[in-house]
């Protein structure tokens, strides 16, 4: 794919596509960093980074309206020069090509003048403003960026279609070392469409398990997909005949549980740049208010209905339900297995959980009562368990549950949350001129 500039901006996907994804996470980044630094009450004193692995320049020209934004190196840059109390907070910014990493050191010399480029690309132990600059191919980066003391960390791949599947696990295998651990996050970007239309030379997924009817280019696709997935188990149940927008849901929904190995909730936020295009940007947590703000965010952007199901109504059918657990409970007390249902209702993304979410945790008190309200709430189907098979060997006896969203449905009147849909560049120009409250409607 043959880069373009205007200046030093990289020209991309338009007013629906690289300016709203960047918008998301320009959002994302200062909300992240507040939590993780610990916040006022701590003096933002823990240490925190944000590693960019596909940097670009930071700007970004968009065509659609012939504009020049931040691309989201140049949001965590800001975010950095621009706001209090970031002393802690790292940038570390990679980008291989040579090009866009010239295009990048410009940028940070005209908007962020006070930041050494000299020191940025330096050594580490040198360095005092605590941004980095690397120009590096991805698997050198990470190993370059193991002497960094990173603290609590997101990491952003956002290559131009996908990441090798290695990659991801380099990172992960290193940080996370028991079950779902907190203070890790991933951003990952996939070109969604590209893998089924092609795009240049690279050619469409073949329709078809049997190879030797796939020409080269669509062998070198599938090759590339398997490096994507790190295995070849996607191949059964994508390379079939089936339309193209159900082969897509396949692919990511696949990709979507491979990621559970390390993550508890895994969120992938649709974008469409362009007529027929479709990519995502997937955001993986182990942390809850982190993922409900970020899918909040979203929908206020795009126009999907915010979720907020019947807490009242629901309520009423469940003590109805189960009046035992009210017998010892005066006035508006609730018991912990609807507090703990509802929160799982309410905020987990895809209904998951274990008895170590944290805000689970909060409520009960410890994980072994957590572990018991769990179990039956599994009881009275509301919960059933997942196969998911996490990264921990010494913890694949902790259960995981999702929630039954038809027993759900039936005994206390709440419907599944919708799933996100990309807003179309026609929309969006609808959007502009009537305000998203309008669209939604």
């Amino acid at each position: 794919m043959v880069l373009e500039f205007k200046g030093d901006a990289i020209c991309l996907s338009g007013l629906t596509g690289t300016k709203l994804k960047s918008e998301v996470i320009g959002e994302y980044y200062p909300f992240w960093w507040r939590i993780t630094s610990g916040g006022k009450g701590k003096d933002y004193g823990f240490q925190t980074a944000i590693v960019e692995l596909n940097a670009a320049t930071g700007e970004v020209y968009i065509e659609d309206t012939g504009e020049i934004v931040l691309g989201s190196a140049g949001h965590a840059l800001e975010l950095k020069a621009k706001t209090p109390n970031t002393d802690n907070l790292k940038i570390v910014l990679v980008e291989e090509d040579s090009q866009c990493y010239e295009h990048l050191k410009n940028v940070i010399r005209r908007r962020w003048p006070k930041v050494s480029i000299a020191e940025a690309e330096g050594p580490v132990d040198q360095n005092t403003t605590s941004i980095f600059l690397l120009q590096k191919g991805l698997d050198e980066a990470i190993e370059a960026i193991r002497q960094f003391p990173l603290g609590n960390a997101i990491f952003f791949f956002d290559p131009l279609r996908s990441v090798r599947w290695g990659a991801i696990e380099k990172i992960t295998k290193e940080r996370m070392k028991s079950f779902y651990r907190t203070g890790t996050e991933l951003l990952i970007f996939l070109f969604t469409s590209d893998w089924f239309l092609g795009r240049d030379e690279f050619e469409p997924l073949p329709k078809s398990l049997e190879e030797n009817e796939w020409t080269n280019g669509q062998l070198d696709t599938v090759l590339e997909a398997d490096r994507f997935f790190g295995s070849e188990a996607w191949r059964n149940h994508v390379l079939n005949k089936k339309p193209t927008k159900v082969r897509q849901k396949t692919f990511v929904g696949l990709y979507r549980r491979k990621l559970h190995k390390w993550f508890r909730y895994v969120l992938p936020l649709p974008f469409e740049p362009k007529p027929k295009q479709l990519f995502h940007l997937i955001f993986c947590s182990n942390f809850e208010v982190g993922v409900r703000m970020t899918r909040n965010a979203y929908s206020a952007k795009t126009g999907n209905p915010k979720y907020s199901p019947d807490n009242k109504r629901a309520f009423q059918r469940f003590r109805k339900k189960h009046p035992r657990l009210f017998v010892d409970l005066s006035g508006k007390k609730r018991p912990s297995e609807w507090k703990i249902l509802w929160d799982i209702i309410k905020g987990h993304e895809e209904g998951r959980c274990d008895c170590r979410c944290s805000d689970l945790l909060k409520e009960a008190g410890d994980s072994a009562r957590a572990k018991d309200v769990l179990k039956w709430l599994a009881s009275k189907k509301y919960l059933m368990e997942t196969k998911t098979r996490v990264a921990w060997e010494n913890d694949r006896d902790i259960r995981i549950y999702k929630l039954n969203w038809p027993i759900v449905k039936s005994a206390l009147g709440i419907e599944v949350p919708p799933p996100l849909k990309p807003i179309s560049p026609e929309q969006m120009k609808v959007s502009t001129s009537l305000g998203l409250g309008e669209l939604e409607k």
